[in-house]
């Protein structure tokens, strides 16, 4: 639609679809786990053992960031925010709405 009648305080022109937006974000989250792993894996050393509590590890970490990405959609399917940004405004107030931006720039 209308740029000015996008929901959520995102004002803007730009061209990212979701899909491309939800590319991204799998893409940030598995990299961080392919680049971590292997480093964890090998500070133990040769032990073959140690890749059950890996293994336990990584389902444990992505069950809590599929909770959490769940979490958000629907946050954003209540407040009818597009965005991190605009789903904080909703839910917690546009003076600190910076703060989700900040965050995703500084990771």
């Amino acid at each position: 639609g209308n740029v000015s009648q996008v929901r959520g305080g995102d004002v803007g022109g730009g061209t990212a679809t979701m899909t491309n937006e939800m590319f991204n974000m799998v893409k940030a989250v598995v990299g961080v786990g392919v680049l971590s792993l292997p480093a964890g894996i090998a500070a133990f050393g040769d032990a073959p053992s140690a890749s059950i509590p890996a293994a336990l590890l990584i389902a444990g970490i992505g069950s809590v960031a599929a909770y959490n990405f769940s979490l958000l959609g629907r946050l954003c399917a209540i407040t009818g925010a597009l965005s991190y940004r605009g789903a904080w405004e909703k839910a917690v107030g546009p003076n600190t709405a910076w703060i989700p931006a900040v965050s995703c720039v500084v990771k």
